[in-house]
């Protein structure tokens, strides 16, 4: 059957966008919308006069306007740098030519000559000579070859990718082109919202995809503009957009509620996840509606959730949609844990600690019956009767019903506490409002709204970003770093990348900031890094400028948390950070350095929010804030804390006077060591200070590499700590025991032990022994110790007899082996060093490298034709070429034996006897 897609041009389409794209005001961008809708709606009518049941609609054209919000289609996994390399490869153009550096530099104001920040645009400049005047396709072609690139970026076919992608570039005109990419990129520049667009199409287009997240459900439901949807209903297996929280303070709740009593939850850190069950069928739909069965299972029998949370619900439940949290739960603390400082709840390993867990807060369907339009109260009462709650797998959002502003402050501080997000406050009366946020009765409470109980960070500015648009030639976002704690010419040797920032400051503010750092910029290029910056790997987060530290500005910085980042050099970042205040007052050099930023992120596991709320109406007022600052308690997330050593029962004063910082990963171990600590005189602390005797580890953790950095401390192994308990002596340290020395424990070490830990005055054990061989490489075994000489000239002065530590005293001697394959690697080089030891025992000078010095070569080896082979290799060396067995028998006899009778000898195999050293 024929469509309408099928016979409208791609250019049409296009033309449309370039209008609203180019016109000011929304009145003058709507209007050729709706001309655009209605001349769509009147060749629909004439194509389908004779089937009214037809599926065609105007979806195939409100999925290009609004790639953004067609989450069904697949991601084409392009963005701008990707799309410019295919480019690049597609018109065969040369790397390094003007055109190509402007693709893959389009950010730069140089790049083009307008738009700079665009990638669209500057494309189109790139490849307007290069493309038909004329496109041929329509929109359905456009669409059946975007499904394509989406289907086959999904199997990693990126042969077929750039095939389709190459024929639509070759059938589209330049302007047909520019917006192609802008739909591919998601990202389309109307200026005008998908509000205004859905609007446009249908009165009640906006509500209906609030409730269903589906543009193709709403123009099929919508064809006829004069037909309103006068119920809208949710449906099984349709995603919605949820009902959301508008921000609000402690204080401002009793007046928002009407001094009616509320509802209070926790807020959970997770992700919005609604639930869909039709007896064993399953899906799940994440807060923009897309689509993660697969994830969690859409059979008992699948995911790594539904197999789990099958059998919890109750045998007269067949159907129902529940909206919740989905959040990371800890099997090993038996509790929440932060989701931005862990993991991806959608990507936990499954045999790992942690695993998914479902906060379900409210309802909207059981069986065949909407509960939507019932009041909160009705709805949350059919939660209950819907499953058994699992603790660590489903389970119900705690709800408290109070009716004060002060009751709200005490639960925030739980949370806080708790290491939460914050809390929300419900209206018992509200009934459920896709989408909707202001007035519908849901009130979100954070410590970040709050003034005083966020932690706030000095941070350096040390790249920027220029903007796009209209901000194309002006860096309107910015790189922040941190600073080493090593310090040089007084100041820090180098800033580590942290974290970006692009908001907080007015334009004015931006403006000035801009007037300060403007003559000090300079291009960023990845491959030749400043060395007083340290960017990290993430290319996205590169800047396209840098600055010299010591020219820079440092900002104070906000953020709700500290999380995991591979992208920055710290490999952590900041959420949602804004700056609070340019800090011209402070030096460039007073920033947060990066053993701070370790304590402040071990401080509450990453959350920001570390004191407490106090009551007050002065929450309102932030000025009045700013001139009496709140009273605030500091509190430490428990697995964080110091260990609890008040029960513990003192048993000696092996420690006294010892201040030592205990380093676990394992909470358990750490908590161990600080409990042995304590029972032993001693005292411990969480971070190294002035006093610290030590620092105790069993691993180099990126908290350790910056202790290290400072050289302040020796990080000891926590073997010494168990080694000083067993033997109840405070031992002294000795190589093996440290990871890390200080310059002057490694001056006091030389005295007493050479660079490979040997004692000078220990007597050696086999197990020290061992340690100091695997301090020696392969090639010091063979190194030529000319001391030798000096020995000889000594042992001949004092000895007239034979000297059977220096009988091989005159000897240069090489070793050559013939790799025997029927011994492993390890075998070998056992075998190797064992004959070096001996030869070195009794005063042979051993060569790396066959010279004239050379008066000896040893073949270590069981085949009895290597020597014949090494005497062809070498025949005008004046060597003795001799079998490892001449050393042996030598030893044996004390005395050098007639190398001729072992250059045509056999090598016999040694047996155990023959081993004059057993290990």
């Amino acid at each position: 059957m024929s469509t309408v897609a099928e016979h409208v041009p791609f250019l049409h389409l296009c033309k449309l966008c370039q209008k609203l794209s180019d016109k000011k005001g929304k009145d003058k961008k709507v209007k050729p919308l709706i001309e655009f809708i209605q001349y769509w709606q009147n060749f629909h009518k004439k194509l389908h006069a004779s089937d009214l049941n037809t599926t065609d609609s105007f979806f195939p054209a409100m999925r290009l306007l609004l790639p953004q919000c067609e989450r069904q289609r697949t991601a084409y996994g392009i963005k701008e740098f990707t799309l410019a390399k295919l480019l690049i490869e597609i018109f065969c153009l040369d790397k390094n030519s003007v055109d190509a550096q402007k693709l893959l530099n389009y950010r730069s104001p140089k790049s083009a000559n307008v738009e700079a920040g665009d990638f669209a645009s500057v494309a189109y400049f790139v490849l307007k000579n290069r493309s038909p005047e004329k496109g041929t396709l329509t929109i359905h072609d456009i669409n059946y070859n975007l499904d394509d690139i989406a289907a086959n970026h999904a199997e990693k076919n990126k042969d077929n990718l750039k095939h389709d992608l190459l024929h639509l570039l070759r059938n589209t005109s330049a302007l047909e082109q520019k917006w192609l990419m802008r739909m591919i990129l998601k990202d389309m520049k109307l200026g005008i919202s998908e509000n205004t667009i859905l609007k446009a199409f249908h009165a009640d287009a906006k509500d209906l995809y609030n409730v269903t997240n589906s543009l193709e459900k709403v123009c099929c439901s919508l064809k006829d503009p004069s037909v309103r949807l006068h119920e809208i209903e949710i449906s099984l297996f349709s995603p919605f957009r949820p009902m959301l929280s508008e921000m609000a303070l402690p204080n401002q709740v009793e007046e928002l509620m009407k001094g009616n009593s509320f509802i209070i939850e926790t807020k959970y850190d997770g992700e919005r996840l609604q639930l869909h069950k039709d007896g064993n069928s399953y899906m799940y739909f994440s807060r923009g509606g897309f689509d993660c069965t697969d994830t969690y299972g859409s059979s008992p029998s699948q995911g790594n959730l539904t197999p789990y949370i099958h059998k919890s619900f109750k045998s007269g439940v067949s159907k129902c949609i529940l909206d919740g949290e989905i959040v990371i739960y800890s099997n090993k603390l038996k509790c929440i844990v932060s989701k931005g400082e862990n993991a991806d709840v959608q990507a936990l390993e499954p045999d790992g600690d942690y695993e998914p867990c479902f906060c379900v807060f409210d309802i909207l369907m059981v069986n065949d019956q909407v509960l939507s339009n019932l009041p909160l109260m009705d709805r949350v009462a059919h939660i209950k009767n819907t499953f058994t709650a699992i603790e660590n797998k489903i389970r119900y959002t705690e709800q408290l019903v109070a009716s004060t502003n002060t009751e709200v402050t005490e639960e925030l501080n739980k949370a806080i506490d708790s290491r939460l997000e914050g809390i929300v406050v419900k209206n018992p009366s509200s009934i459920y409002k896709p989408n909707i946020r202001k007035g519908g009765g849901w009130l979100k409470v954070k410590p970040e709204y709050i003034e005083n109980l966020m932690d706030e960070l000095d941070l350096l500015i040390i790249g920027g970003y220029y903007g796009e648009g209209r901000r194309s030639n002006v860096i309107s976002h910015f790189l922040l770093g941190v600073a080493s704690p090593e310090q040089i010419d007084g100041g820090p040797k180098c800033f580590y990348s942290f974290s970006k920032v692009g908001s907080g400051y007015t334009l004015k503010e931006l403006h000035e900031l801009s007037g300060k750092l403007g003559d000090h910029w300079k291009p960023f290029d990845p491959k030749k890094s400043p060395s007083c910056l340290i960017i990290g790997g993430g290319r996205k987060e590169q800047p396209d400028l840098w600055i010299e530290p010591s020219k820079s500005v440092i900002v104070q910085v906000k953020a709700s948390e500290i999380n995991r980042s591979k992208g920055f050099a710290t490999n952590c970042t900041l959420r949602f950070p804004r700056v609070e205040k340019i800090r011209y007052d402070k030096p460039w050099y007073n920033c947060m350095t990066t053993i701070e930023l370790e304590e402040l992120r071990n401080l509450a596991q990453g959350r920001l929010a570390t004191k407490r709320s106090v009551a007050s109406e002065e929450e309102e007022s932030p000025k009045k804030q700013r001139i009496q600052k709140e009273r605030v308690i500091a509190t430490i997330a428990p697995h964080f804390r110091p260990t609890d050593v008040s029960a513990v029962q003192k048993v000696s004063e092996l420690f006294k006077d010892k201040e030592i910082c205990i380093i676990f990963a394992s909470l358990e171990k750490k908590q161990g060591m600080e409990k042995c600590i304590a029972e032993h005189g001693g005292k411990f602390v969480q971070n190294p200070g002035n006093k610290t005797f030590c620092v105790v580890c069993d691993k180099i953790t990126a908290k350790v590499k910056n202790i290290i950095s400072t050289n302040m401390y020796d990080i000891v192994k926590s073997e010494w700590i168990e080694n000083c308990v067993q033997q109840k002596t405070l031992l002294q340290w000795v190589p093996g025991d440290l990871l890390h020395a200080t310059q002057e424990t490694r001056d006091k070490l030389s005295e007493y032990f050479d660079k490979y830990g040997d004692s000078f005055t220990e007597e050696l054990t086999e197990r020290t022994l061992r340690k100091i061989f695997d301090n020696i490489s392969s090639e010091e075994w063979m190194a030529v110790d000319i001391s030798n000489q000096k020995i000889e000239v000594i042992e001949k002065g004092l000895f007239s007899h034979p000297r059977p530590y220096g009988l091989f005293r005159e000897c240069w001697i090489h070793i050559k082996s013939d790799n025997n394959q029927t011994m492993s690697v390890e075998e070998r080089s056992n075998s190797f060093k064992l004959l070096c030891f001996k030869l070195r025992l009794h005063g042979a000078n051993l060569c790396k490298n066959i010279d004239d010095s050379t008066t000896h070569i040893v073949i270590q080896s069981s085949n009895s034709g290597s020597v014949e082979d090494c005497r062809s290799d070498l025949k005008n060396g004046n060597h003795h070429i001799v079998t490892e067995q001449w050393v042996i028998d030598c030893i044996t006899e004390n005395k050098l034996l007639n190398e001729e009778e072992y250059e045509e000898h056999k090598n016999e195999e040694m047996s155990s006897d023959d081993s004059l050293f057993s290990f």
